[in-house]
């Protein structure tokens, strides 16, 4: 039985919060952090009618992707904590979108080989690669297969142009 959140289960108000939230981090790096509101909400318009909820979701997953890509510093951390979404996280019903928003990126494809051939190098045990089963399980429901917990076996060629690290 599945216990997620419905699809658009987070309210407008918290989801107005989150990307807020999520913009302000991003952008407090840039610039040596001076926050100006109004290109905040010149933004979020940029994804449409801000008294929709729609827009806020597409804000909030660009923001997403974004800051997962400018705080990548290790692409095996990328895979184990950024993407290993799970259902008690707050983001887990925007997690294909972020997804794909990451995706928009031209090395996005490179990121996540790389993290998942340090996933599978020696310097991991199977218990560190068991970190990663959000991310795992992303992957595959994207293929539309159900995989059990743990098993990760062919998941590198669910996302294009990646193979299986040796």
């Amino acid at each position: 039985m599945d216990k997620t959140k419905p699809l658009d289960a987070m309210k407008l108000p918290e989801l107005k919060i989150r990307a807020r939230d999520t913009w302000e981090t991003l952008n407090s790096w840039k610039d040596s952090g001076v926050l100006q509101p109004e290109n905040f909400k010149r933004e979020v318009a940029s994804f449409g009618d801000r008294r929709r909820k729609d827009t806020w979701i597409k804000a909030l997953c660009r923001f997403r992707a974004m800051l997962a890509y400018k705080s990548c510093l290790d692409s095996w951390s990328l895979l184990t904590i950024t993407f290993n979404f799970r259902p008690d996280r707050w983001d887990y019903e925007y997690r294909h979108q972020i997804l794909d928003e990451f995706l928009m990126y031209p090395d996005s494809l490179e990121i996540i080989k790389g993290g998942l051939e340090d996933l599978y190098s020696q310097d991991f045990s199977n218990q560190e690669r068991e970190e990663a089963n959000g991310f795992f399980e992303l992957v595959a429901e994207r293929e539309g297969r159900n995989r059990r917990f743990g098993n990760t076996d062919g998941l590198a060629w669910a996302i294009p142009g990646v193979s299986a690290a040796a």
